[in-house]
C-alpha cells in the first residue's frame, strides 16, 4: 500500500501589499526574511521601481504587568486582501489579555505605505505596555544596475528629527532617500547600526520605543508612513507631506478594485476555478509597475521579476484583454515598443527591461513573433485602430528581424525560443509556431491599416510558406507529434550533452538509443530536420496558436496527454522534467480548448487552480504547486484565454461581427460569463446544456452584432443583432 505524502516548497508564505509605485513584499508571519534569486537576499521589504527602500520592520511587544511577555511578535493570522493586507497577534503573544492588529496599505496615488498597530486590552484592568518598532533600511539599486554600471549601492546613513518625528535616511553614493513619521512621539529613539531580526547590506536601523498604559477594554492605535524617492529629499519631503495629509486612502483603492471585478464575471458550480477567478484580476494591479519616465506596464511577477518582460506579456496581454483591462495592455505594449526602438531599433522585442531602463537581455526570437499576434489581438478586442497605425512602423520591422533570423531561407527564424536552455538556440518549435501567426496577423493589421495589396498579399504567401515548414519539416510523423526543434544533426550532437544536463530527468537507455538512430538516420539524408530530444511543453504551441494543420491536430493532442507530461499540477516542463508552470499548463489548455476538447482543457485547469493559496493567501504561484513567483502575469493568460475565448467562445473581431464559438466541457451544463468587454460595449452570455444541444442566452448595453458559430451544433439563426437590454435566447442542436 503506498503511503500517503503532502509537500511543500513554500519556505515562505508570501503576503503582498502593492501599488503601481511600491511593493511591500513579507511573509504570513509579518516579518520580511531574506530571499531571493536575482537580487540574492534581498526581495523581500518595501521596494519602489529602481530601487529598494527597506529590508523591513518589526515589532517587539512587552507587557510590564506580566511574566515573561517580552517578545518579536510574529503573526498568527494573516489575511491578504486585494488593497493590503491585515496581520492578527493573539496568541503568540503569551500570557497577556493585549492582542495587536496591523493593517497595511499602499495608496495609488502616491508612492509610499502607510502601516496602522492597534493594541487592544480585553482585561478588566489596565495594562502597562512597552512596544519597540524597529526598522532597517537597505537604499539600493534594482537587480542589473550595478553589474551595468549604473549606479552602485553605498552606505546608509540615517537620523531621527523628534520636531517632526519623522526618521530620515539616505544613500551616500546616490540621491535615494526613505522617510518615516509616525504620528505619535517617542518615548526613546536610537539609531545606527543596530540587530534586527532579519536584513542585510548596507542599511542603517532606527529603534522607537513607546510606553503605553491602555485601559480596561480600551485601544491605542499608532500609524507609520514610509515613502522616499530615487531623485531627491525634496520629493521624499513632498510624498510623506501628501501621505500623511490624506484622510482617507483606502476608500478610493477599494472602489478601484471593484470596479476590476465588474468585468468578466464568471458564474458556474466550479469551486477550484471560481476561487482563483476574482483574484487574477487582482493580479494584474499587484504587477503594475509604474517607474515614471521609465514606463508603466504589467511587471513579470513578484517577488522575483518586478520589471518587464517581452515574452511574459505576449501571453499576458491577451489574458488582460479577456478581463477588460485594456487600458494596461496599451500600455505594456506601447512600454515593449519603445525599449525595442530604444534598445535596437530593428524590431527586435526586448525580453526584460529593469525600472530603471536597463535592458538584460535584447529578446529571444520568439518573443518578437509573439509580441505582433498580442498586438492583433489587442486589436481584435479593442478595434483600437490608432494604436495599430502607431505601432505599425514597429510590427514591420519585426517581421524584417524575424525574415533576418532566417539565414537560411526555410521559412524558420533561428535562435532561443522561451525555453531558454543553454545551447538550444535552433529553429525552435514555439517561434516557428508564433512566427507562422505572426504573418497572419500582421496580414490582418496592414489591411486594416490600409496598406497595399502587394504587401498584404505578400504578408500572405509568407505566412503559408511558414506554416507548411511548420507542419512538415517539424512534425515527427512517427511519434505522432511536433518537434522541439529544427536542426542539422551535427548541432544536435555537438549540443545535446549541455541540452540534456539541464534536465531533472536523464534520458532512459531506450531513449538514447532511438535518438542515437534518429541522428544516424537524419545525418545520412545530410540536412537539418526536426528533432524531439526533451519533449518540451512548447510543442504544444503549434495546437495552441491553431497554425497545427487540422489533420495532424488530434494525434498532436493525444500524444500531449501523456503521464510524461501530464501530472497532478497540470502540465511538465518537459518529459524529462516533472516541474509545472501555469504557462506550460494554460498553453496545453488552450491548445485542447481550440481544437475541441474542452474537458481535457478544463481538468488542466482544475489542476492548475488547485494549488491556489499554496504559496500565499490570494496567490497562484508560476511554478506548480508553491514555488517560483507567487503572483506571475502570464498566468492570467494560463486561466482567462481558455475559459473566455474557447469554452465560451467570445472572439471579437475588430470591426466585425463578434464570433461566439463555445466549446463548453460537458461539467459546465449552466454557466455564465458576464460583463465581457468586447468593441463598443459589453457582451453577457449564459451556456444551458440540453440533452440534444444546448440553449445559448446573450445579451448586451448595446446594439451588437454576433455571428454563431459552434463546432458539433447546428444553429437555426446564426447570426444576429443584440438590441441593447434585450436578451436573445439561442437553441444549439447536436448534431
Amino acid at each position: 500500500m503506498q503511503t500517503l505524502s503532502a509537500s511543500t516548497r513554500a519556505t515562505f508564505p508570501l503576503t503582498l501589499c502593492t501599488s503601481a509605485h511600491c511593493k511591500l513584499i513579507g511573509t504570513t508571519d509579518g516579518t520580511f526574511p531574506d530571499f531571493g534569486h536575482h537580487s540574492e537576499r534581498e526581495m523581500g521589504g518595501l521596494w519602489f521601481p529602481g530601487i529598494k527602500l527597506l529590508d523591513g520592520f518589526w515589532l517587539r511587544f512587552q507587557d510590564l504587568d506580566a511574566d515573561n511577555v517580552n517578545t518579536w511578535v510574529l503573526a498568527d493570522v494573516c489575511r491578504q486582501l486585494s488593497t493590503g493586507n491585515c496581520f492578527q497577534y493573539d496568541h503568540g503573544l503569551g500570557h497577556t489579555p493585549v492582542t495587536i492588529r496591523r493593517d497595511q496599505l499602499a495608496p495609488d496615488s502616491v508612492p509610499g505605505v502607510i502601516l496602522t498597530y492597534t493594541f487592544e486590552n480585553h482585561g478588566d484592568t489596565e495594562r502597562h505596555i512597552q512596544i519597540e518598532w524597529r526598522l532597517r533600511t537597505d537604499l539600493r539599486p534594482c537587480w542589473f544596475s550595478e553589474e551595468a554600471g549604473f549606479c552602485f549601492d553605498g552606505r546608509d546613513t540615517g537620523s531621527w528629527n523628534a520636531a517632526t518625528q519623522t526618521y530620515a535616511a539616505t544613500d551616500e553614493a546616490n540621491p535615494w532617500h526613505v522617510l518615516v513619521h509616525c504620528d505619535h512621539a517617542p518615548d526613546s529613539a536610537e539609531t545606527g547600526n543596530l540587530w534586527t531580526p532579519q536584513g542585510s547590506g548596507q542599511g542603517t536601523c532606527a529603534a522607537l520605543t513607546w510606553n503605553v498604559t491602555l485601559s480596561p477594554h480600551g485601544q491605542w492605535t499608532i500609524r507609520f508612513f514610509i515613502t522616499g524617492s530615487d531623485q531627491s529629499r525634496e520629493e521624499a519631503d513632498t510624498r510623506l507631506r501628501t501621505l500623511v495629509g490624506h484622510r482617507d486612502w483606502h476608500t478610493p483603492k477599494q472602489e478601484r478594485m471593484e470596479v476590476l471585478q465588474q468585468y468578466s464575471v464568471l458564474d458556474v458550480n466550479d469551486q477550484t476555478v471560481i476561487t482563483a477567478w476574482p483574484w487574477l484580476k487582482v493580479h494584474t494591479e499587484w504587477l503594475t509597475v509604474d517607474a515614471g519616465s521609465c514606463g508603466r506596464a504589467l511587471a513579470a511577477g513578484l517577488p522575483e521579476y518586478p520589471w518587464w518582460f517581452g515574452c511574459d506579456n505576449a501571453y499576458a496581454v491577451q489574458g488582460l484583454l479577456c478581463c477588460g483591462r485594456f487600458d494596461l495592455a496599451a500600455d505594456t505594449l506601447r512600454l515593449l515598443a519603445r525599449y525595442s526602438e530604444s534598445v535596437s531599433g530593428t524590431g527586435r522585442i526586448p525580453h526584460e527591461i529593469t525600472p530603471v531602463g536597463l535592458c538584460p537581455n535584447p529578446g529571444n526570437t520568439q518573443e518578437t513573433a509573439h509580441y505582433v499576434t498580442a498586438v492583433w489581438h489587442y486589436y481584435q478586442w479593442t478595434a483600437d485602430l490608432s494604436l495599430i497605425r502607431e505601432l505599425l512602423p514597429l510590427l514591420r520591422k519585426c517581421m524584417a528581424w524575424l525574415t533576418k533570423m532566417d539565414g537560411d531561407g526555410d521559412g524558420l527564424p533561428s535562435g532561443y525560443g522561451i525555453i531558454e536552455i543553454r545551447g538550444l538556440n535552433a529553429e525552435m518549435i514555439d517561434t516557428a509556431a508564433y512566427t507562422s501567426q505572426a504573418w497572419s496577423c500582421f496580414a490582418d493589421l496592414l489591411k486594416a491599416c490600409g496598406a497595399s495589396q502587394e504587401e498584404i498579399a505578400a504578408a500572405k504567401d509568407t505566412h503559408q510558406r511558414v506554416r507548411k515548414a511548420l507542419n512538415s519539416v517539424l512534425w515527427d510523423e512517427h511519434a505522432a507529434s511536433y518537434c522541439d526543434a529544427c536542426a542539422s544533426p551535427a548541432f544536435v550532437r555537438q549540443r545535446l550533452s549541455e541540452i540534456l544536463a539541464h534536465r531533472v530527468k536523464p534520458l532512459k537507455q531506450a531513449e538514447r538509443e532511438a535518438l542515437e538512430s534518429s541522428l544516424a538516420e537524419k545525418e545520412a539524408i545530410g540536412k537539418e530536420a526536426g528533432f524531439l530530444i526533451n519533449r518540451n511543453w512548447t510543442i504544444a504551441t503549434p495546437l495552441e496558436s491553431g497554425e497545427a494543420d487540422p489533420d495532424k491536430a488530434q494525434a498532436a493532442l493525444n500524444s500531449l496527454w501523456s503521464p510524461e507530461l501530464i501530472g497532478p499540477w497540470g502540465a511538465h516542463l518537459s518529459a524529462l522534467d516533472d516541474s509545472t508552470m501555469t504557462i506550460s499548463t494554460g498553453c496545453f489548455a488552450t491548445a485542447f480548448a481550440r481544437w475541441g476538447e474542452p474537458d481535457r482543457a478544463l481538468s488542466l485547469l482544475r489542476r492548475m487552480c488547485s494549488s491556489f493559496g499554496m504559496s500565499g493567501p490570494g496567490m497562484l504561484s508560476e511554478m506548480s504547486p508553491d514555488y517560483g513567483c507567487s503572483v506571475q502575469a502570464w498566468t492570467l493568460y494560463a486561466l482567462y484565454v481558455p475559459v473566455v475565448r474557447h469554452f465560451f467562445g467570445i472572439q471579437p473581431q475588430a470591426g466585425h461581427p463578434v464570433r461566439i464559438a463555445p466549446r463548453m466541457p460537458q461539467a459546465w451544463n449552466c454557466a455564465a460569463l458576464t460583463h465581457v468587454r468586447v468593441p463598443g460595449g459589453h457582451l453577457n452570455m449564459k451556456w444551458e446544456a440540453r440533452t440534444d444541444g444546448a440553449d445559448i442566452i446573450l445579451s448586451a448595453d448595446a446594439a451588437m452584432h454576433v455571428v454563431i458559430d459552434a463546432p458539433g451544433y447546428a444553429c437555426a439563426q446564426e447570426q444576429l443583432t443584440l438590441m441593447a437590454g434585450v436578451p436573445l435566447r439561442i437553441s444549439l442542436r447536436r448534431e
